[in-house]
């Protein structure tokens, strides 16, 4: 009921799809196997560097490297999967909450979020990267996890048509949402209704941009494993 099917409005399937390193000319498959380290990606390194002010670009055009090696924060890569996102009551909301020292860059709700998701992720048989969003928000919300969890197969996909949700809390069906979208790709929730704090609560709207920045770059943001303690 709270969630609209305009196809204008619903991006998270484009912010999902697009590759990582969007800005980079010439990556991709052609890079080296060298393995970097945090300190081949010191910022200061780079041709897109300025002493005096710092990164000259929007979104770091090697991102996925800085992650993969722990040089990038897990809230950068939030930001960088939005960046080109033009919905501006959207980008405020994304930015208040990610401006905020006290939580902006927990990953995990708390340590049982990540024990649960830790553990399960284990169980899984070579999941993709939508499978381990989707993961991230079902073990988020411990009675949506109760309902689904024995509906989800090695690979980390998700039995829809078995879930029966019953009475759930209206944080845990945002959260249902956003996985059918992610495993779908069907409209579900739109930017509209993300940007909205009477609809998405703060927990859920950080879980969601969260879940749609591990679709996108993998289990290499998930390297920075803080929680919070609720």
């Amino acid at each position: 009921m709270y969630f609209t099917n305009t196809p204008s409005l619903n991006s998270m399937e484009a912010m999902m799809i697009r590759t990582p390193n969007g800005v980079q000319r010439g990556g991709g498959k052609n890079r080296s196997p060298y393995k970097y380290t945090k300190k081949d990606c010191d910022c200061r390194f780079c041709l897109y560097y300025r002493k005096k002010n710092g990164c000259t670009v929007p979104v770091c055009p090697v991102l996925d490297i800085r992650l993969s090696c722990g040089a990038a924060s897990f809230c950068e890569a939030v930001k960088s999967t939005f960046s080109e996102v033009k919905h501006i009551p959207f980008q405020r909301r994304l930015s208040r909450i990610y401006q905020r020292k006290d939580d902006g860059a927990m990953i995990f709700q708390n340590s049982n979020h990540q024990r649960i998701f830790e553990t399960e992720k284990h169980n899984l048989y070579n999941p993709g990267n939508r499978s381990l969003a989707a993961l991230y928000l079902l073990t988020a919300d411990h009675p949506l996890w109760i309902k689904t969890k024995r509906y989800i197969d090695r690979s980390g996909k998700v039995d829809m048509k078995s879930v029966h949700l019953g009475d759930i809390s209206t944080d845990g069906y945002a959260l249902w949402k956003a996985v059918k979208e992610l495993q779908t790709g069907e409209k579900q929730i739109s930017l509209c209704e993300l940007s909205d704090s009477n609809i998405i609560s703060d927990r859920v709207f950080r879980l969601i941009v969260q879940a749609v920045a591990i679709a996108r770059f993998g289990a290499t943001v998930l390297n920075n494993t803080e929680v919070r303690n609720d």
